[in-house]
């Protein structure tokens, strides 16, 4: 008998709520899609500081088993109507690690920074267009986790006392939803929201015209216009989400999927494309690190200067991903493999906080999603009467004009979320992705190696060290790496920054036999849930 063989599936999300709300649709007969947008839908009331019901967006792969294909779902963020690029005053900064900053971050906290949210629209499509269960089925454990509680973990619970005094300041309707008689939760303790499970509950019974039309967008357009925002009700009425392709290459002799522009997975198949000419397999540790570093800083580099909204921006992907833009960057990277450089700060991001959620069922199908506040808890900006804390869509931009990813009126920024598939022979082989701002398509990157050339488990390539560079040196190499990997990075010309953690928490599953066996992982730096039967 063959112990990973499913009856139902397997669901790995970062809370066991999380995890739980996915599994019990697989139980009910709901396929991959129902079990992954139930987990979307509860994980954004189980961690706020990571993502939300209003978190400005998000992004969704789903493999078909019968059809053999992959489709995209994009639900980012859009800047609002009235947004323009230069909505935010740039001072010269010396000091700062870019050269420049914006007075006060209300690029980044406040109610300006607030684009349209996308994450309701963007999981009601997919359990409109895929799912095969009621969307009212699907909302529920998010429903009954607001109204009854839930025990925030760890992260969530040190994001929100961390953050206690200064909502108690600028951000009062936020600190009355997370803090009980102004006191941070302890461990164990139970958060309710009974406002955020009412406006489930209207989503439930109304779908995407529920939020995004009518009394409950009234109430939010009304009150970030208060607060001196730029998001109107028509810009919430006007938000759609839209499934697309995915882009694709082939590694060796899987073929990868991730999400389209703007997210970061275009940046993890470009590094996975320079990598490809070399026998990975048969580095050691260090060999491999050294040659991924240096291919981080090349993409990194080209990311950054000329990605933005391809509805924006001119930019052709077949090309991106060609032989011969292949071949060019490969010029740099054995340049920089021989005499490895500091590199170059394009654009400073200190921004992290995102959740990823894969799913499987029983006859092979599925899902890869990511979605987002941007960094911790977004906006911090909270409707009052809704529950709602709005994640930062415009923060996402760079805040200078004149840039492939400045702010322009309907246009959605630039992300690092990067959720990935990939399959072998058509055949289901995984589903994997991981939070941590910049550090997605790196991780991604140190992922896919480790399931397809290093042909190890689902929880085995989550529990590898990881090491991340986006554009100059510093290195930053996880300790668990060891240190003869973090001498032997120093000693070919790399400056090495030792790190506890970098990413995380990362979820993947891993499947074979046409996708009748599985076998899920979670990444040990977070407090995930891995539930397969």
């Amino acid at each position: 008998m063959n112990t990973h063989k499913r009856k139902y599936g397997t669901v790995v999300g970062p809370h066991p709520r999380t995890a739980k709300a996915g599994f019990d649709m697989l139980v009910a007969g709901g396929n991959a899609v129902d079990a992954a947008v139930a987990a979307a839908f509860a994980e954004g009331v189980v961690e706020p500081a990571q993502n939300g019901i209003a978190g400005y967006g998000g992004c969704m792969l789903i493999y078909r088993k019968k059809t053999q294909n992959v489709v995209a779902i994009d639900y980012n963020s859009v800047a609002p109507s009235s947004a323009s690029e230069d909505m935010f005053t740039i001072e010269d900064a010396p000091d700062a690690v870019a050269g420049y900053r914006v007075p006060g971050r209300v690029n980044v906290h406040g109610p300006l920074s607030i684009g349209v949210p996308g994450v309701v629209a963007g999981l009601c499509l997919a359990s409109n267009a895929y799912g095969s269960l009621p969307l009212s089925d699907v909302i529920r454990p998010a429903i009954n986790s607001a109204r009854y509680g839930y025990a925030p973990n760890g992260a969530n619970r040190g994001g929100i006392a961390g953050n206690a005094e200064r909502w108690k300041k600028e951000f009062p309707e936020t600190a009355c939803v997370f803090l009980k008689n102004g006191t941070p939760p302890k461990k164990g303790e139970v958060l309710t929201n009974p406002d955020l499970a009412r406006t489930l509950e209207a989503v439930a019974e109304g779908g995407h015209e529920a939020f995004y039309e009518g009394h409950i967008a009234e109430i939010i357009a009304n009150h970030i216009q208060e607060l001196g925002g730029c998001l109107t009700y028509h810009d919430l009425k006007n938000y759609r989400p839209f499934i697309t392709d995915p882009y694709k290459i082939q590694y060796r002799e899987y073929s990868v999927y991730t999400s389209p522009l703007g997210a970061g997975g275009l940046t993890t198949l470009q590094m996975l494309r320079l990598v490809e000419g070399y026998d990975v397999a048969g580095m050691t540790l260090t060999e491999r690190f050294h040659l991924c570093a240096e291919a981080m800083k090349i993409c990194w580099v080209e990311r950054l200067r000329r990605f933005g909204d391809p509805a924006f921006v001119d930019i052709d992907i077949d090309e991106e991903l060609s032989d011969s833009f292949t071949a060019k960057l490969s010029e740099q990277l054995r340049s920089g493999l021989e005499s490895p450089q500091p590199g170059e700060v394009v654009y400073y991001e200190p921004m992290s906080c995102t959740s990823h959620i894969s799913t499987s069922d029983a006859e092979g199908n599925m899902v890869s999603l990511t979605q987002t506040h941007g960094g911790g808890f977004g906006s911090m900006v909270t409707v009052p009467g809704t529950g709602l804390l709005f994640g930062h869509g415009v923060g996402r931009f760079d805040p200078r004009p004149g840039l492939a990813n400045s702010i322009g009126p309907g246009k959605r920024p630039l992300h690092n979320m990067g959720p990935c598939l990939a399959t072998l022979d058509g055949m289901p082989f995984a589903t994997y992705g991981i939070p941590g701002g910049r550090t997605i398509p790196n991780n991604q990157l140190n992922i896919s190696i480790n399931l397809m050339d290093m042909q190890v488990s689902a929880q085995a390539a989550l529990d590898a060290p990881r090491f991340h560079c986006d554009g100059a040196e510093p290195i930053q190499v996880e300790s668990r790496a060891g240190e003869e990997t973090l001498e032997g990075l120093r000693k070919l010309g790399h400056d090495i920054s030792a790190s506890g953690g970098i990413g995380g928490p990362g979820h993947a599953i891993c499947l074979w036999d046409e996708g009748i066996c599985q076998d899920g992982g979670t990444d040990p730096r977070g407090e995930g849930k891995v539930i397969s039967r």
